[in-house]
């Protein structure tokens, strides 16, 4: 089925119910800059003698610097626009990093627009095959007991979320997308779902962008390893059904994985209704209670914070208070100064 695109719902209890708050944080001592010549800085040093692609990536002391992060509830917003795409994420401990693709010419290619894109910056040479002989590397003497070893140490066992934002019509790119998967399919890296349940695995892959939701429900429906992110605006959804012993949400574990908006159109705040109605008690939910009851894992993007003269991170700290599951960023050196401080942002194992 498609997306619905109908109208936003009322954003009264967002702009209104909050606005003494943001009067609040915005007024809150908050640094903007961050430390230059921090821990990553050191280690990787100049991002100018590091590619992505660079041999040293490899080395001990990359890797290690790399599994000894504590992970953060952070998702890494355009993240090949880094100084060094996918490793620079993880060396400031994202759960998530996200990579714009375009099919052009057989091939999923890494960039915003057409003009931008390199053959040799892919999908799967940026992010595919050095993810996968990562996990190669941190499994390579996993006990049964185990199962699976992900990123970092720390917490052996959080996935890493892939975003891949769908810039080409969908058909196409979803279906190299699935080609390209093959390999870390084939070494059970991918969380799937089996049909009953969705099994983590060290990479998760979320399709979002110029994908169709009816594409992800047809693609491998008894073990589903790319999910969709899902609108969290629009979660409510007239094909919910609240009759049964259990509400049977359109957006659901078994082909979702986040649920994600524009802050222009979020509703933080829940509403207060006297209706009684399963139904009508999801509808009046705040959306982040939405995702929550759903098992999805809720993400806002976009700058609305400047239209109230507050700062990225006086913003992202309103949200983390409202308990948003995953933090938008585009400031890696500002996750790495301020992630220990934020609470409720570092994964515990």
């Amino acid at each position: 089925m498609p997306v619905a695109t109908r109208t936003p719902p009322d954003l009264f209890f967002f702009h209104n119910r909050c606005s003494i708050e943001f009067w609040y944080i915005k007024h809150l001592e908050f640094a903007n800059t961050r430390v230059a010549n921090d821990d990553f800085d050191i280690t990787f040093g100049d991002w100018t003698d590091i590619h992505w692609s660079s041999p040293q990536i490899w080395d001990n002391e990359h890797q290690s610097f790399i599994r000894q992060v504590k992970p953060v509830a952070v998702h890494s917003h355009n993240d090949y626009t880094r100084r060094i795409p996918l490793w620079e994420a993880l060396g400031s401990g994202c759960i998530s990093v996200e990579a714009d693709v375009t099919f052009h010419k057989s091939d999923l290619l890494v960039g915003h627009t057409r003009r931008s894109l390199k053959r040799e910056n892919s999908l799967k040479a940026m992010y595919l095959e050095p993810l996968q002989r990562l996990f190669d590397i941190r499994n390579a003497n996993v006990s049964e007991e185990a199962s699976w070893r992900g990123v970092f140490d720390a917490v052996s066992q959080q996935t890493l979320v892939l975003l891949i934002d769908f810039k080409s019509a969908s058909q196409q790119t979803l279906a190299e997308l699935d080609h390209q998967l093959e390999s870390l399919r084939a070494k059970d890296y991918l969380t799937y779902w089996n049909g009953t349940d969705r099994i983590l695995r060290p990479l998760t892959i979320v399709a979002s962008g110029k994908v169709e939701f009816d594409g992800i429900l047809a693609l491998h429906p008894l073990h589903r390893d790319i999910f969709f992110d899902a609108p969290l605006a629009f979660l409510h959804d007239p094909n919910d059904i609240f009759s049964a012993d259990s509400p049977i949400y359109t957006y659901n574990i078994s082909n979702s994985y986040y649920a994600s908006s524009e802050l222009k159109n979020g509703i933080i705040m829940r509403a207060d209704r006297d209706d009684t109605s399963l139904a009508s008690q999801d509808a009046s939910s705040s959306q982040l209670d939405q995702a929550k009851s759903r098992g999805l894992v809720s993400r806002y993007w976009g700058e609305k914070w400047s239209e109230y003269h507050t700062s990225e991170a006086v913003m992202w700290r309103f949200l983390i208070n409202a308990k948003i599951g995953i933090l938008n960023m585009d400031d890696m050196g500002a996750v790495r100064d301020r992630s220990q401080g934020m609470g409720g942002l570092t994964i515990q194992e």
